[in-house]
């Protein structure tokens, strides 16, 4: 596709250079800005020097018809339907293969300018057939049925890659599924889905045959979902036994070849004892880092034909063109999502996938924590325009992921064009650049998103740079949307996690009267009686900064899936620290992005309090900051975060919970203080995604004590600590 995304990149590997098609967009953007330019105060048509309308969704047209109808149309390898057709493409360079079983395929290469409506026509020529004599007219016997195969989901495990056996080194768990064809006829090449997740049996099962196939990761806590055939490859005697969706027990590993002593988490509650003066015994996990990994693939996704109802605007103070849609003439015209294919880049270790969408605004489109399989990041299944964003510009795509959104507020400019993006591997991980322009006469951002060997989360280095002669004042943040739990859509009892030093936060909007006016201040996290940090008991919608930042940590924790999302970010350089949702008891209607009726809660990020300040970038100058995020799971809820580790504590009558996940392999104490005095111990090895719990039993009342939670290194050190005065 034609677009900077695509360009040649700085970095070890990137996406192929498309020389000639950007030189090719680049003089017709040309001519259309001097067909249409114009002068307003403060406003001027974009100039020859800007490229790139929104592209994710196709900016030309090609209508293929051939005779007869009915042919097969692939268009650069991909399906796309069957004559007469017309297309949205990307502008470019694309070939188009027109097929019919029978007659001689119809290839050619077309070149599409942005905006043009091209046409593929002509006549398919038969393929010669030798000459037959003329049948007779015969009989059929008469219609007896065939035998056919039956495909079923026979069992469903949660278990290690290795089943049973002894020999394995990596403990990461999945899901063990075994197929059976019951029927009385073989069955050909199909497709096992599991959690989303598809597999090919390319060798399809004979009569009476099974076949057991692994799929890293599971549904934490939830149901774990198998489809069987999924692309009706194979006829079948009984079509309704090829589904599986129940929650499915978690194992106890069984004993290597050569047995390590483990003492896994307990819910039975342990007596609490004075703690002994012998010191104890820390044996360190040993670490099992995977290699990060890098490739290209592609993801389908339906894309409201937009595109033709583009106009672009130009804002003069930073240089930079935007793009404006019609909405009145885009709403009368129907639109239809159509299946539009985007390049992706995916990097993964054994713990974190990350995928890349360059093309729809150089997006982190997914998150993935393999331990539970689940996506942390919403993704909205079609592209529509939603009809918020600048208000100069009137919209934006709730395309979901990490977008990054500058020079203004409200989701800025650039969350639906083209970016480059590098990438540079090195011995301990590998490093995606993210780069939306080269220009010297306008601000410009290079997001730099690492994942490192061993690692349970990842980190985020944006980067502003003024090239120019003069100071520019800037608004940019981070916007994430979050589902975390694997559901696409939050739960009622999703979290809003801030720092304990939070009693306050500001208003930026608001759909429920009853809360202070936009700019004011917001008791936190209680408002009244109601306790705001708890989604299911919003109304209406809201966002609020936590203005000024006093943690360096914002998280959001859906109890309900017992999965959530953390940041952690320095005050000092990136104080600005945003939550908001879409409300809950009477919520913004989810048609407004989506046709699915899915959602999400967002966390923004930037260098500015709020939406309202700005950061003012030297002439040469810049600004750049890094921050922490990580999937956190099986925690039961979460008080505190930091760069190693997240902690919960929490407290029923005289019980009391404690957990913990680190982000890395680590080993230390766990310990519990009551009013300072250390009541509880215990030696643990923790890796990402395997959570520690324990539940504790004391002997009275804690009302009005001081419970302190704490891991602390082998030299004493403490590494995480969280405290509460009950």
């Amino acid at each position: 596709m034609n677009s900077a995304g695509e360009q040649e990149p700085s970095g070890s590997s990137g996406w192929p250079g498309v020389g000639v098609r950007l030189l090719a967009t680049l003089f017709s953007l040309f001519l259309i800005v001097v067909v249409n330019r114009c002068t307003a105060p403060g406003w001027r048509a974009a100039p020859p020097t800007v490229t790139g309308l929104p592209s994710p969704t196709a900016t030309a047209r090609l209508r293929v018809e051939v005779r007869p109808a009915g042919a097969a149309v692939r268009v650069d390898g991909l399906r796309s339907g069957h004559t007469p057709v017309t297309l949205d493409l990307p502008p470019g360079r694309h070939a188009v293969r027109v097929e019919m079983e029978g007659y001689a395929p119809l290839e050619q290469t077309v070149i599409l300018a942005i905006g043009e409506e091209a046409a593929l026509g002509g006549d398919l020529l038969p393929l010669a057939s030798p000459t037959v004599p003329t049948p007779t007219a015969t009989v059929p016997p008469p219609r007896q049925e065939l035998p056919l195969p039956d495909l079923v989901v026979r069992s469903v495990r949660i278990e290690l890659e290795t089943g049973g056996d002894c020999h394995y080194s990596s403990t990461n768990l999945g899901l063990a599924v075994v197929i059976q064809n019951a029927g009385q006829a073989d069955a050909g090449p199909f497709v096992v889905e599991a959690n989303g997740v598809p597999r090919q049996v390319g060798e399809g099962l004979v009569a009476g045959q099974e076949v057991r196939l692994w799929f890293e990761g599971y549904s934490f806590g939830g149901e774990n979902r198998v489809a069987v055939d999924v692309t009706s490859q194979v006829g079948e005697s009984d079509e309704t036994n090829n589904t599986f969706s129940q929650r499915v027990p978690v194992p106890t590993l069984p004993p290597t070849c050569t047995p390590v002593p483990i003492t896994p988490p307990t819910s039975t509650p342990v007596p609490i004892t004075p703690p002994t003066s012998t010191p104890v015994p820390i044996t360190p996990p040993t670490p099992r880092p995977q290699a990060v990994t890098v490739r290209q693939g592609q993801v389908t996704i339906a894309t409201y034909p937009y595109a033709r109802f583009i106009t672009q605007g130009w804002n003069e103070t930073f240089h930079m063109p935007y793009a404006i849609l019609d909405r009145a003439a885009y709403d009368a015209s129907r639109p239809v999502p159509v299946e539009v294919t985007y390049r992706t880049l995916v990097v993964e270790n054994e713990y974190l996938q990350l995928t890349f969408l360059p093309e729809v605004g150089g997006r982190l489109y997914e998150v993935v924590f393999k331990p539970t399989g689940h996506r942390q990041t919403y993704r909205n299944p079609v592209l529509k325009p939603a009809p918020w964003g600048p208000a100069e510009q009137g919209w934006w795509l709730a395309a979901g992921g990490f977008e990054w959104c500058l020079p203004v507020e409200e989701h800025g400019y650039e969350w639906g064009v083209p970016w480059q993006i590098a990438t540079d591997q090195d011995a301990t991980g590998v490093t995606v650049t993210l780069r939306d322009s080269k220009a010297r006469d306008r601000v410009r951002a290079i997001i730099a998103v690492r994942l490192e060997a061993g690692a349970g989360y990842f980190t985020l280095r944006p980067r502003l740079e003024n090239p120019t002669a003069a100071p520019l004042a800037v608004k940019y943040w981070t916007n994430a949307m979050l589902a975390p739990g694997g559901r696409n859509a939050p739960s009622a009892d999703l979290r809003f996690v801030l720092p304990q030093a939070v009693t306050a936060v500001t208003v930026h909007s608001r759909g429920d009267d009853r809360l202070p006016e936009p700019n004011q201040r917001l008791s936190w996290p209680l408002f009244g009686d109601v306790d705001l940090s708890r989604l299911g008991n919003w109304n209406r919608w809201l966002g609020f900064f936590e203005d000024p930042a006093v943690g360096h940590f914002i998280a959001v924790y859906d109890e309900g899936y017992d999965e959530g999302m953390v940041r952690i970010f320095p005050p000092e350089g990136a104080r600005g620290a945003k939550l908001f949702a879409f409300g809950w008891n009477d919520p913004i209607p989810a048609d407004n992005w989506t046709d699915d009726g899915s959602s999400y809660v967002e966390i923004h990020g930037g260098p500015a309090s709020t939406f309202a300040d700005s950061v003012t970038l030297p002439a040469g100058g810049h600004l750049q900051w890094t921050e922490t995020w990580y999937p956190v799971a099986g925690l039961g809820g979460l008080r505190y975060a930091n760069e190693v580790a997240a902690l919960n504590l929490s407290v029923a009558g005289e019980r009391v919970q404690v957990a913990a996940m680190t982000t890395r392999a680590w080993s230390g104490v766990a310990l519990l203080l009551l009013d300072g005095q250390e009541r509880w111990r215990q030696e643990v090895s923790l890796l990402p995604g395997e959570p520690f719990r324990q539940l504790l039993s004391f002997d009275g009342a804690l009302q009005g004590s001081r419970l302190t939670f704490r891991l602390e290194a082998p030299d004493g050190t403490v590494v995480a600590e969280y405290r509460t005065d009950l």
